[in-house]
C-alpha cells in the first residue's frame, strides 16, 4: 500500500508539473512598450565661456573656516564669485601656508560632477597666467588641507548644484 501511495504521488506531481504555465496564470501579453530613452534628445552639458577676472585686492577676500587640522588659511575674492548658465561655480582663491607664502587660482567647480578646474594660476607680477588645456579633475574627497572639497561640501555647493555667489559668500560669513 505504501508502494503505490508514493507511486500516486509521484504521477500527481509529474502531472502537474506537465501543466503549461499559462493554464495557471492566464495568457501573457507583453506589456504595451513605453517611451524609450532617446540620447539624442538630452542636451550635452556645455561649458559656458570663461573670462579670467581681475587679480583680486586683499580687502576683497573673504576668509573661508577650514577644519582645525587644516595647516593653510584660504580665501575667496567675493568679486570673482559667479554662477553661470552652465551650472559652474567660478572664483579666484587665495591659499596661504602658514609661512605667508600665496598661491591664488581662478577655479571653477562643477557639484553635480564633484569635479573641479584651474583657468588661471596668480604670478609674482600680481596677474593672472591662463593654464594650458584645463581640463576637469575629481575633487580629493579628505585627507589634510582638502580645501576644496570643504569649499565644495559647505560653502559652494547644495544638492549637487552651485548656490548663488550671493548665497556662497553669506555662507562663509556666517561660519
Amino acid at each position: 500500500m505504501r508502494f503505490s501511495r508514493s507511486i500516486a504521488i509521484g504521477r500527481l506531481v509529474a502531472g502537474i508539473a506537465l501543466i503549461p504555465a499559462s493554464v495557471v496564470a492566464g495568457p501573457y501579453d507583453p506589456p504595451e512598450p513605453g517611451p524609450q530613452f532617446d540620447p539624442g534628445a538630452v542636451e550635452a552639458w556645455r561649458e559656458s565661456a570663461v573670462t579670467i577676472p581681475a587679480y583680486p585686492d586683499d580687502r576683497d577676500l573673504l576668509p573661508v573656516t577650514l577644519t582645525a587640522r587644516d595647516t593653510l588659511k584660504l580665501y575667496l575674492d567675493e568679486r570673482s564669485i559667479t554662477r553661470d548658465a552652465d551650472g559652474v561655480a567660478r572664483f579666484t582663491m587665495v591659499v596661504e601656508s602658514e609661512r605667508g607664502a600665496r598661491n591664488v587660482f581662478y577655479e571653477g567647480l562643477r557639484c553635480e560632477t564633484r569635479e573641479y578646474k584651474t583657468y588661471a594660476i596668480g604670478t609674482r607680477g600680481r596677474a593672472f597666467q591662463p593654464v594650458k588645456e584645463p581640463h576637469w579633475q575629481p575633487i580629493p574627497l579628505s585627507g589634510i588641507n582638502a580645501f576644496r572639497y570643504h569649499l565644495y561640501r559647505h560653502y559652494v555647493c547644495k544638492d549637487d548644484t552651485a548656490r548663488a555667489p550671493g548665497d556662497v559668500a553669506r555662507a562663509i560669513r556666517n561660519d
